[in-house]
C-alpha cells in the first residue's frame, strides 16, 4: 500500500529533486504539492518531467497525507511543519530547522528565533547510515545538510575505529545549485564560470552540524573541525576532501595500512546502498543521477 505524500515548496531545487525521486518510489504516492509563487499552475507546466504526476501546485497541502516533506527555507519550514506535527503527521524536514539539538546554537548560527524549539528533542537526524533504526520510528526526521553529509560519511568510520586524531580539516567544493533558485550576483553565470572561490571564511552554518554528529564517534575526545567550502563552476554536486593525522601505531607502518583502512570502511558501510567505496579517486560525475530507487 502506497503512502500519501505531501511536499511543501516543490518548486525549489530540493523540492523538485525530492518529487523526482518519490515519483519513482513504489511505496510513495505524491498527492499534494505547494509552491508560494507558482500556486495554481500545473506542476507539469513548471517541470515538464513531472507532468505524469498530474498535480496542481497549491498554496497549502490539500487532503489527508501520511507524510509531509518540507523543502522550505529555515524558520519558514519549522513554522509550516508545526501544524502537521501537532496533528500527528510524520514530517521529514529538508531545512536546517531540526538538525541541531541545541536551540542556542541554532539561533546563533542561523540568526533567527526557533519557532518550535520543543521539537528539537523529538527530531532524529536523518543520516540513515548512522541512525537507520531511530529514523524508522521517528515522527520528525531532520534531513542532513549537504556538506555535513559528505563530511560525516567520509570521517565516521575512521573516527569510530580510532585510527585518526580528532583534529580534522574538511575542504569542500560545491556546485552552484546548492545556493538555491533565488537570483544572486554571486551565483550569476558570468561570476561563477571559470572561477573558484572560498566563502564563509568566518564560519559556515554547517560546521556545528558536522561537529555535533562527529563528536560521539570520537569516543569522548575533544573534537576540532576546520571547515572551508568553495564554490566551483558546476551545476550540482559536492566533493569533500577530509584530512586528519593518523593515530600513532593505530595502523601498520607499511602497505598493509591501506588494506586495513579499506576494510574498516567496507565493514562500516556493509549493506548501505547509497555509499560506494571507490577504487580510484572519486569524481562528482560518478554520482550523477543518484540516488536510484
Amino acid at each position: 500500500m502506497s503512502m500519501k505524500i505531501g511536499i511543501l515548496n516543490v518548486t525549489g531545487y530540493g523540492g523538485v529533486e525530492l518529487a523526482r525521486i518519490l515519483a519513482r518510489h513504489p511505496e510513495a504516492e505524491i498527492t499534494s504539492v505547494t509552491g508560494r509563487s507558482e500556486a495554481g499552475k500545473r506542476l507539469g507546466e513548471i517541470f515538464p518531467h513531472l507532468a505524469s504526476l498530474n498535480l496542481t501546485v497549491e498554496k497549502e497541502i490539500g487532503g489527508s497525507v501520511d507524510v509531509v516533506f518540507s523543502a522550505l527555507p529555515h524558520r519558514a519550514s519549522a513554522e509550516a511543519c508545526l501544524p502537521f506535527l501537532k496533528a500527528g503527521v510524520r514530517v521529514i524536514d529538508l531545512s536546517a530547522d531540526f538538525r541541531l539539538r541545541d536551540v542556542k546554537e541554532y539561533e546563533e548560527w542561523y540568526g533567527v528565533r526557533h519557532p518550535c524549539p520543543d521539537y528539537l528533542e523529538v527530531a532524529v537526524y536523518g543520516l540513515t547510515e548512522l541512525y537507520r533504526r531511530p529514523i524508522a520510528a521517528a515522527s520528525l526526521v531532520a534531513n542532513p545538510g549537504c556538506f555535513p553529509t559528505s563530511a560525516i560519511l567520509a570521517l565516521a568510520p575512521a573516527l569510530k575505529a580510532g585510527i585518526i586524531e580528532p583534529d580534522i580539516i574538511v575542504d569542500s567544493k560545491s556546485g552552484v545549485s546548492g545556493a538555491g533558485r533565488t537570483l544572486s550576483i554571486t551565483t550569476h553565470f558570468s561570476e561563477v564560470n571559470e572561477n573558484v572561490s572560498a566563502y564563509s571564511l568566518e564560519g559556515h552554518r554547517h560546521l556545528p552540524e558536522i561537529t555535533q554528529e562527529l563528536r560521539p564517534l570520537a569516543g569522548g575526545a575533544s573534537l576540532k573541525v576546520t571547515f572551508l567550502p568553495h564554490l566551483i563552476p558546476m551545476t550540482r554536486g559536492i566533493l569533500s576532501s577530509c584530512y586528519a593525522p593518523l593515530r600513532e601505531r593505530a595502523l601498520p607502518d607499511d602497505e598493509r595500512a591501506i588494506k586495513e583502512v579499506r576494510g574498516i570502511y567496507q565493514e562500516f558501510y556493509r549493506g548501505e546502498p547509497f555509499v560506494k567505496l571507490a577504487e580510484a579517486p572519486p569524481q562528482t560525475k560518478h554520482t550523477l543521477g543518484a540516488p536510484i530507487v
